[in-house]
């Protein structure tokens, strides 16, 4: 017996019956019976069955390889769902979003940007998330001086370009500035535990969205929104926004 997925491919490798999906199809719920493989363009995710009550999650990412043993029956599913872009081997609480070109606001007004973003592929249990895989270029920046700094996630116009669109989520940033001068902007940092991934029917994704407010340059509130404007009925799944803030205090 093998792995339940109408996406994926069937193979035979040492005479053993595997399964492996293409990119455009890994998101969704799957029971693991014998293997499961995912390719990707860092590497791959082996879900390998153990006995009726564990499997093994094999990660083979830029180079290395990390493994991990759940308790999770024949009879349980495996959901894998696109998640906010979070540390791969370092835990981050913050995104560093740089915009492809910086953006002069000027005096007392508003504008909104629309971003694209890269996800991670996240492994759930029900609603219990036991796994995070990136699925574009990892890489980290600090914000503010080294002692006191915040360690966060680094996503430019190169990391954005270099990952697969199926991967791309767009999001919705709303500016205003209450400073009485032109004011430049060229990143802003959100923080991750404010974020929410929505996948629609047509696997479109959907970041909620982000209020950044502009004091000064050395001070801009960045606040997620706990709503969204999709309604129910366009969501295929996704997760709940939570309202989180940041206060950028080190220049933007």
């Amino acid at each position: 017996m093998v792995s339940e997925c109408s996406n994926s491919l069937k193979i035979l490798k040492d005479n053993l019956v595997m399964y492996t999906v293409c990119l455009a199809g890994m998101f969704g719920d799957f029971k693991i019976f014998d293997e499961f493989e995912i390719n990707l363009l860092n590497g791959k995710v082996v879900f390998k069955r153990i006995n009726g009550g564990h499997l093994r999650i094999v990660k083979s990412i830029n180079s290395s390889i990390t493994s991990k043993v759940i308790n999770l029956t024949v009879d349980e599913f495996i959901s894998l769902r696109p998640k906010q872009p979070s540390g791969n081997m370092i835990k981050v609480n913050y995104l560093m979003i740089r915009f492809s070109e910086p953006l002069t606001l000027l005096p007392k007004t508003s504008t909104s940007v629309n971003l694209q973003l890269p996800t991670d592929l996240g492994v759930f249990v029900g609603d219990v998330l036991v796994d995070s895989i990136p699925l574009s270029k990892v890489k980290y920046a600090l914000y503010g001086p080294s002692d006191i700094g915040d360690l966060c996630r680094y996503i430019s116009k190169e990391v954005v370009d270099s990952t697969p669109k199926e991967f791309l989520g767009s999001m919705n940033v709303s500016i205003t500035s209450t400073y009485a001068d032109n004011l430049s902007i060229s990143r802003v940092v959100i923080p991750v535990e404010g974020l929410a991934v929505f996948v629609l029917h047509d696997n479109e994704i959907r970041f909620n969205n982000v209020e950044v407010r502009c004091l000064s340059p050395l001070h801009v509130e960045v606040s997620t929104d706990s709503k969204t404007s999709l309604t129910p009925s366009e969501i295929r799944y996704g997760g709940r926004a939570e309202k989180s803030s940041y206060t950028m205090r080190f220049g933007v």
